[in-house]
């Protein structure tokens, strides 16, 4: 009975949120030896997940942490214990007709914290370079998400999101070198030295068989095991995407994806006399082909192609080539391309007894201005109930030190690096803590990383803290208290510090990175 009911968690088509905090549980489950799950190509599909085991976890954990997306209960029709349900047990608002479910959640993220270094780090700037000495943070994001199901093989999911930040300082620094708010798009000033922005994500999913799933939509993907990914990660803003994945082989031993993705800059168009062109855009095509090649292994080979669409002359004709299904097609034939180029990369997972997991990743990109190659190394530990550890290495090298590659053959969108958030040239380690105990969560966090400019290293250390409750466990709404401790280090001298304590409501459903 209990391993029915796992089933019955996963036989929807919506996608389990994006967020490493939020799955934990879920993929300790995943990893556990019983079950052969490709957890490698993220965000997953709950049509693809199939358990044969779900034990070794707490009960606190299952009941509360586990594939928390499944249908809602029906409430009561007493209105306070209604609220009652819907602010600590379920969806806020609900409707099910039997073949047709909806979910509607709020999301939130109110933040307000103080910085507290006082060494001597750049200050804030505004846009007309005048120091901002108040130094009061804050966050004010207000949103909502809706989720359905129509039958049992399509689903649909929408959000948005709606923000204004006062932001520390080397973020205001990367804000408006960049142009974008890490991962959350374009912005504009609010107030003195805050920032405005918006954005939005969805998709739909349909799956026609058991084996093979159809998703169109606008949002973010990642690639492999770890805390970060240097083959494709969810580091940079949304975009639109066509996802096709399958299962083949006895007991689906093979999954096989094909993304095809429309990125951009934000560098406007020159055609046309107002201040809102369009922006010039590139393409992108991924092949990803997972091989649980033993109850303790998985292999996966990784392509992606980087597509020019557009030159001074206007927009390309389309690349037919674009739609080639088949992995390392499209590595051979841009081999001598001027303009596209290929990532390749090789993606491993390992399984050991005690609840051991180790992973790595590698990944080689050449084209005709710089050659880059780079590694993973990490391992997770799950041994010890409610408590998950996590240790990871990342090397990237660029063999020519350039800077002058033309942003529209860079694996970049909005601006930012589409795996790693230090693009290249760097060496990082990272250690993670997370604890859950019923309803309370601890995580701490810990970064020591060295990343080359064009004359010296700079050394980057980041420790970040937090303990929270878990209110609702089905939109991950929290109250949390953190600290985040961050400062650079350039020939002795300590500057972009900032010691920062914060308290926040919050609903947390996807990746943002603010540790870099």
């Amino acid at each position: 009975m209990l391993i029915l009911s796992v089933g019955k968690l996963f036989s929807q088509q919506q996608n389990l949120p994006l967020n490493r905090e939020f799955n934990l549980v879920n993929q300790k489950v995943f990893n556990a030896f019983g079950n052969n799950v490709h957890t490698s190509f993220q965000p997953i599909n709950q049509s693809f997940v199939r358990l044969d085991s779900i034990f070794g976890i707490s009960k606190s954990e299952k009941n509360i942490y586990l594939a928390n997306i499944s249908k809602t209960e029906k409430k009561p029709r007493n209105f306070f214990k209604w609220m009652y349900r819907s602010a600590f047990y379920e969806n806020f608002m609900v409707v099910d007709t039997g073949n047709f479910y909806l979910t509607i959640d709020p999301l939130l993220n109110i933040e307000v914290g103080k910085d507290d270094y006082s060494g001597n780090f750049n200050p804030k700037l505004d846009n007309a370079n005048t120091t901002i000495t108040d130094y009061t943070l804050s966050k004010n994001t207000r949103g909502v998400i809706v989720r359905g199901n129509v039958g049992e093989k399509f689903s649909f999911e929408t959000s948005f999101y709606e923000n204004q930040m006062t932001l520390p300082s080397y973020f205001s620094a990367y804000a408006n070198s960049t142009g974008v708010v890490q991962g959350q798009g374009r912005w504009k000033r609010f107030k003195t030295n805050g920032y405005d922005f918006a954005s939005s994500s969805a998709n739909i999913s349909y799956s026609p068989a058991k084996f093979i799933n159809f998703q169109l939509g606008s949002g973010k993907n990642f690639v492999g095991d770890g805390y970060r990914s240097l083959l494709l990660s969810d580091f940079s803003f949304n975009y639109p995407y066509l996802k096709i994945t399958t299962t083949f082989g006895k007991k689906n031993k093979f999954q096989y994806t094909k993304l095809n993705a429309s990125l951009s800059s934000i560098t406007r168009r020159e055609e046309g006399s107002t201040a809102e062109q369009l922006f010039v855009r590139k393409s992108m095509s991924v092949h990803y082909l997972s091989w649980l090649a033993a109850k303790w292994l998985n292999i996966g080979l990784f392509e992606s192609t980087l597509w020019k669409t557009e030159d001074s002359t206007g927009t390309l004709p389309y690349q037919f080539q674009q739609l080639n299904p088949i992995i390392g097609v499209n590595t051979i034939t841009t081999i001598t391309d001027d303009a596209n180029h290929s990532n390749i990369g090789l993606n491993m997972k390992i399984k050991l007894p005690f609840k051991l997991v180790l992973y790595n990743q590698l990944v080689y990109d050449g084209n005709q201005y710089e050659k880059t190659s780079g590694y993973q190394v990490g391992m997770k530990y799950f041994e010890i109930k409610n408590l998950t550890l996590q240790a990871e290495y990342n090397r990237m090298i660029n063999q020519y030190n350039t800077t002058f590659e033309p942003q529209l053959e860079q694996f970049t969108n909005y601006n930012e690096s589409l795996t790693h958030p230090f693009g290249d040239n760097f060496t990082e380690i990272v250690g993670i803590i997370n604890y859950k105990y019923k309803r309370l969560f601890f995580e701490f966090k810990g970064i020591l990383a060295e990343r080359m400019n064009l004359t010296t290293p700079i050394k980057t250390t980041v420790f970040q803290s937090h303990i929270g409750y878990l209110i609702n466990p089905k939109n991950n709404m929290s109250l949390t208290l953190g600290i985040k401790e961050r400062f650079d280090k350039q020939n002795g001298n300590i500057y972009n510090g900032v010691d920062y304590f914060y308290v926040g409501f919050s609903t947390n459903l996807r990746n943002l990175y603010d540790d870099f």
